[in-house]
């Protein structure tokens, strides 16, 4: 596993810990095994599916214009036309449908709420066909760092297909979306029409962005264990209108220091739009623990004990600094709020681990909760480690990460391989809802010099003090 491919996952698991509802973690761990066989991007976004949690990064509200894929160009629309005429009566009614049926794991109000503020533009003529598929692309918002997509995908074939591919593209067809940006709400296409959106973020500055990119998406066969045959790649351009993009959104300047357990959390901006609410915050470098993640974050609007809990989607790091993409709710103006259930934390000289994986004897660790076993096949070995006892009431936030890369005794350094993919399914009692947080490292066959020093990146240890801080008044 590459160091990005690392914090790619550690950026997912600290996304997770702002979730509020409980997961069984037998199903967890069963959706990360079940991805094991695929490439580490492909299986990022298999997990997420599974889990239906959308996760990634954006920043506020402006307006894309969009070409049709053949054929004469669509007139751009204005970004500062009036709600009523962009959204008519009953514009849009199909995603209504869509965004208020998604499963409730999966955050739907910033679609839903664009929708009826009449912040999507309608869009004709911007529709790609191929092999019997048809992409069409019928409305969009988009502002500094990420856009909304309403899209819908015809199958005029007899075959059962699947969205195993969505990305957004530049120069080069190099990806200018953020790689865990999407919520793969088409991801089934059965015949006739499907229809889906998502909330892509920008992966760098809007600045840098090209005048167009292209929405790209590739159908495959619909299978359970594996992609399948490519069915269709179809793929729509779109025209950015940069200096739109630019005047966007809401700015509010916080620049306040949280303290929690003595460790202090620099809250420094907070941008609203259509697309979300990010808020930049950054770890003081003194503090004398290790910060992995703050303990539920959550974003309130209202008033008066009568608040809406705008969903945690994802976190990020991004030049340094840290950012927390909320859900947004565009129809209201109303007082919003930050609080925070805690951090999850060590102290820095804890976050080594050292471990003899031949003898299977953990050396030095946090604690005496962790166990360390190894599974090994033809193709090397895996080293599983497991937290014990589970916490009674365990939450997605109680995840178990370690660097990919860890030193010998002789100081020589490397990066793990991936995963051994045929790891056996663990087998738990009826009576067990929950099994330890789990994580696993790929060894290979290699001989190594014992012991091996590991860094911890993740850790089930949350320290519990609640603050509050106004984001909007």
């Amino acid at each position: 596993m590459t160091g990005n491919e690392e914090k790619l996952l550690k950026d997912y698991f600290e996304g997770l810990s702002g979730q509020v509802e409980e997961v069984s973690e037998i199903k967890l761990q069963a959706a990360i095994r079940s991805g094991m066989s695929e490439p580490v991007h492909y299986r990022i976004s298999s997990f997420k599916k599974r889990l239906t949690i959308s996760i990634a990064v954006v920043m506020a509200a402006a307006l894309l214009f969009i070409f049709p894929w053949i054929g004469q160009q669509v007139r751009p629309h204005s970004a500062q036309t009036p709600p009523e005429m962009v959204q008519g009566a009953g514009e849009f009614d199909e995603y209504r449908v869509v965004a208020g049926i998604n499963p409730a794991a999966y955050d739907n109000t910033t679609v839903f709420s664009a929708i009826e503020a009449g912040l999507i533009q309608h869009v004709s003529g911007a529709t790609a066909r191929q092999n019997g598929f048809v992409l069409t692309v019928d409305g969009i918002a988009a502002d500094r760092m990420g856009i909304i997509i309403l899209y819908s995908l015809q199958n005029n074939t007899k075959q059962r297909a699947r969205v195993n591919f969505l990305q957004l593209t530049g120069t080069g067809d190099k990806p200018v979306n953020n790689v865990l940006g999407s919520g793969w709400n088409a991801k089934d296409v059965p015949a006739g029409t499907t229809r889906g959106y998502e909330v892509l973020q920008w992966g760098g500055e809007f600045s840098s962005l090209p005048d167009q990119i292209t929405f790209d998406i590739k159908l495959g066969e619909y299978k359970l264990a594996d992609f399948g045959d490519t069915l269709a790649q179809l793929s729509v351009p779109i025209l950015l209108d940069k200096e739109q993009l630019a005047k966007t959104g809401e700015v509010q300047k916080i620049d306040q220091t949280l303290t929690i357990a003595g460790q202090d959390i620099q809250i420094n901006d907070v941008y609203l739009s259509t697309t979300g609410v990010y808020l930049d915050y950054a770890y003081d470098p003194q503090n004398t623990k290790q910060i992995f993640s703050m303990l539920n974050p959550q974003l309130l609007m209202g008033s008066k004990g009568d608040f809406t809990n705008l969903a945690l989607l994802h976190t990020l790091e991004v030049k340094g600094s840290n950012r927390l993409v909320f859900a947004n709710d565009s129809r209201y103006s109303q007082p919003l709020k930050l609080q925070i259930g805690g951090i999850l934390a060590l102290d820095k000289d804890a976050t080594e681990l050292i471990i003899d994986t031949e003898k299977q004897e953990i050396i030095k660790a946090p604690d005496n909760h962790l166990k360390m076993s190894l599974y090994s096949t033809e193709k090397g070995s895996t080293m599983i480690l497991e937290y014990l006892p589970a916490p009674a009431k365990q939450r997605l936030y109680n995840s178990l990460m370690i660097s990919s890369e860890f030193t010998d005794a002789n100081g020589q350094v490397y990066s793990a391989s991936q995963f051994d993919i045929s790891i056996p399914q663990r087998q738990e009692s009826a009576e067990k809802k929950l099994i330890p947080p789990v994580h696993y490292l790929g060894l290979g066959s290699k001989k190594y010099s014992q012991p091996l020093t590991f860094t911890i990146t993740g850790y089930p240890n949350p320290i519990k003090e609640s603050r509050t801080l106004p984001v909007r008044k």
